[in-house]
């Protein structure tokens, strides 16, 4: 058998890497078959200068979701093969772009018809081995954007048998709701602002920019949430946290406030804000067991039940 099958999903990275390197080298006699003096390595540049006149490094980086050092090292090859020209950039005298050269434009009708052969043929061959790989990866590249595998794997050391935490999923609107007006009543009163979260999580969270995690039970029912709500310069409130009373006891709330804090951090946010009420001390405790800290000067809320702002600091 195959060892890294054998290893399973441990092996994924290997596996793909593995992968790539096949595919790059049967790309590269495609390339000799098309009379094309390319490195498969180069494409992802050739392909985002085709499709926009001229970018800098760091724009090809965003473009391609690859490293900056990497694109830098694409493109240095590529400038030694005739192929780029660095110009200054028309907005911005002191930043230089790269566009094609008369070379790198003189082939590109040829790549354009590689790149249409390439993806007819692949396409079919797909739709017989396996026809939802292309939107499974676009689904393992999307998650792994916002997900760390540290982070996977010692939240499950932590967490108790069974219980997970995931994104939020279509079809998952009404445990959200339900939870957070649970908690919310047992204590309060459902506010206007609630409302505004909890019946359209899609447009007033996500489509905002913010993020919602769930806690899923050993029956992978919802029994935990944790909102981030996007704010400006580049914060995000922690918001919408619950765990559901037949759970309680177990640190899940702790787990969601920590996933939370670490997907904050690797969305770039320079600080977390949230509101809450004294009397609540046990989630006071935790919040100030994740480093928030109680702000001094309180800023209006949306919350009459609000007595208390926090921050935490990330970056």
């Amino acid at each position: 058998m195959d060892i890294l099958q054998q290893a399973g999903a441990s092996a994924l990275g290997s596996r793909l890497r593995r992968l790539a390197e096949r595919l790059s080298l049967q790309a590269a006699d495609v390339y000799r078959y098309y009379e094309l003096a390319l490195e498969p390595t180069w494409f992802p540049v050739l392909y985002a200068l085709s499709k926009q006149t001229s970018a800098s490094i760091t724009e090809l980086a965003g473009m391609t979701g690859q490293s900056h050092p990497f694109i830098s090292k694409i493109v240095k090859q590529m400038q030694a093969a005739g192929l780029l020209c660095s110009v200054p950039s028309a907005t911005d005298k002191r930043v230089n772009t790269l566009v094609l050269s008369e070379k790198g434009q003189a082939i590109m009708p040829v790549l354009d018809r590689q790149v249409n052969d390439i993806g007819d043929a692949l396409n079919a061959w797909l739709n017989d081995v396996s026809p939802d790989l292309l939107c499974a990866l676009t689904k393992l590249e999307d998650g792994l954007e916002h997900t760390c595998l540290l982070d996977l794997v010692t939240q499950r050391a932590r967490l108790p048998e069974g219980y997970r935490i995931v994104s939020f999923r279509d079809g998952d609107e009404t445990a959200f709701y339900e939870l957070n007006k649970a908690w919310i009543e047992r204590y309060f009163v459902m506010e206007e602002s609630d409302k505004a979260a909890l019946l359209a999580p899609q447009s007033y969270i996500l489509d905002k920019g913010g993020k919602i995690l769930l806690m899923l039970a050993p029956d992978n029912s919802v029994c935990g949430t944790v909102a981030l709500i996007a704010m400006p310069k580049s914060a995000f409130e922690l918001a919408k946290m619950s765990v559901s009373d037949l759970h309680q006891g177990m640190g899940l709330g702790y787990e969601l406030g920590l996933a939370a804090v670490n997907l904050a951090k690797r969305l770039k946010a320079k600080r977390l804000f949230l509101e809450s009420n004294r009397k609540l001390t046990p989630a006071i405790s935790l919040y100030k067991k994740l480093g928030f800290y109680e702000l001094t000067q309180s800023t209006p809320s949306p919350y009459c039940r609000c007595d208390i702002q926090m921050q935490l600091d990330l970056h």
